[in-house]
């Protein structure tokens, strides 16, 4: 079965062409070539999702929307495709996707004013504040402790943080 011509329907609501490559995909999936080839759009992922955190994205295929919540790493979306979309070997939360946490210059700590949300809800606590001169709490992000799983994003009232797959990813 021939899929939907994603360069037409692109070009229709005013889009680029090409699908976008830095969509955050479920945790564990392959490269976005072999990824955009081998997955059927069947949305089986998207009905297993406890959090209900993916959604259908350009040309229906899906993506992570982290305001809706945070990824359990609980291999729900993997275990239900029946397409060879997702990594079959061991998973951790160390090789699930290659994503950066970033915090945006509107991050309320920043600007003078006390939010501690984001690190309250780290459960790996890879969000740390640093009192800096003049009273104001820098966020630190430990990239290395930090699984990306979008809990930050979630609870940030002032949507601070950003997450964005790294580059070669």
């Amino acid at each position: 079965m021939a899929g939907p011509d994603l360069h037409r329907r692109a070009f229709l609501r005013g889009r680029s062409p090409k699908l976008n490559k830095m969509a955050i995909r479920p945790p564990w999936t392959l490269p976005f070539d072999a990824f955009v080839e081998q997955c059927s759009r069947c949305d089986n992922c998207i009905e297993a999702c406890p959090e209900n955190i993916l959604i259908k994205g350009d040309g229906n295929y899906p993506e992570i929307d982290f305001s809706r919540g945070e990824c359990t790493f609980c291999e729900k979306c993997a275990n239900s495709c029946e397409e060879a979309v997702f990594l079959t070997e061991q998973r951790s939360t160390k090789d699930a996707w290659a994503l950066q946490v970033n915090v945006l210059d509107s991050c309320l700590s920043l600007n003078r004013i006390t939010c501690r949300s984001c690190g309250d809800h780290c459960e790996t606590r890879a969000i740390r504040f640093q009192i800096q001169v003049g009273g104001i709490a820098r966020p630190i992000i430990e990239q290395g402790q930090c699984t990306a799983c979008g809990a930050c994003v979630y609870v940030c009232p002032n949507q601070s943080i950003e997450i964005k797959q790294t580059e070669g990813a």
